[in-house]
């Protein structure tokens, strides 16, 4: 077996296993850990073109092959798009076998570490705010009522007096977090915003005093269920939600919120 003809096996092999996973990651929704799912079309035409492109070598090869015969492939030939060369026993192998090992990194780290969204733990390194980041093209959008967090942060930055709201019923989804200003019947239940991918993630939150708090872990998925009262909270006058009820959830199939 010639060196030339792992090389181009390698490439086939590569190319598909890219291609099958980025169409297994868009099967079972955890490709949404990465990107915002308005991208998943392109993640789709990704998948597509990655298996064409395994298929278009493969074609190749099994061309070449007919016409010219196995014996034409010893180890310094090398068949692309139909055009034989000649490729030096050196820095060029060493060169398309790095560039293959690239491309196969996704694909063996994608089956050895599993996918898991955002949570608790990033806020440490990124920070949560407390206001909605702004939205796509800048359009301001409000919802008929607030179904999420995010919704009630526009509705915050929309009233601009935490008192206005006293009263209003809330029922949010959203994982707990913790952290040095919060007392001991408090907590953030909180999301992350993702508008591109997981690398422009923003953590938002909205406070939620309740005396379960303690018996809450960081990261676990709950639902809260109460009404706002205005407070203070590190100097600032915050909406906060005075739980009525906390229930344990499971992480939702999607995570993440969109802008």
């Amino acid at each position: 077996m010639s060196y030339s003809f792992l090389l181009r096996a390698a490439r086939v092999i590569v190319l598909a296993g890219s291609g099958l996973m980025f169409y297994a990651k868009l099967s079972d929704g955890t490709l949404f850990f990465y990107i915002n799912q308005r991208f998943a079309w392109l993640s789709l035409v990704a998948a597509i073109l990655y298996v064409a492109l395994a298929l278009t070598v493969l074609y190749g090869e099994l061309r070449a092959r007919h016409t010219t015969g196995p014996a034409a492939f010893d180890d310094d030939a090398e068949v692309i798009w139909l055009k034989p060369h000649t490729m030096p026993r050196g820095s060029s192998g060493r060169t398309s076998w790095s560039a293959i090992g690239l491309l196969a990194l996704p694909v063996v780290l994608s089956l050895l570490v599993p996918a898991q969204p955002l949570g608790a733990s990033a806020i440490n390194n990124r920070g949560m705010s407390v206001t909605a980041p702004e939205q796509s093209g800048g359009v301001r959008r409000m919802s008929a009522a607030p179904q999420n967090i995010l919704d009630w942060l526009r509705e915050f930055s929309h009233v601009g007096d935490p008192r206005a709201l006293d009263g209003r019923e809330v029922d949010v989804t959203g994982f707990v977090y913790k952290d040095s200003r919060t007392k001991p019947d408090q907590f953030w239940v909180s999301r992350f915003v993702v508008s591109c991918c997981v690398a422009d993630a923003a953590a938002v939150g909205m406070l939620v005093q309740t005396p379960d708090a303690e018996r809450l872990a960081a990261g676990s998925w709950v639902r809260v269920i109460g009404k706002l009262k205005a407070g203070e909270f590190a100097g600032e006058l915050l909406p906060i939600i005075i739980a009525e009820r906390t229930e344990p959830i499971q992480q939702p199939a999607h995570p993440y919120l969109y802008p």
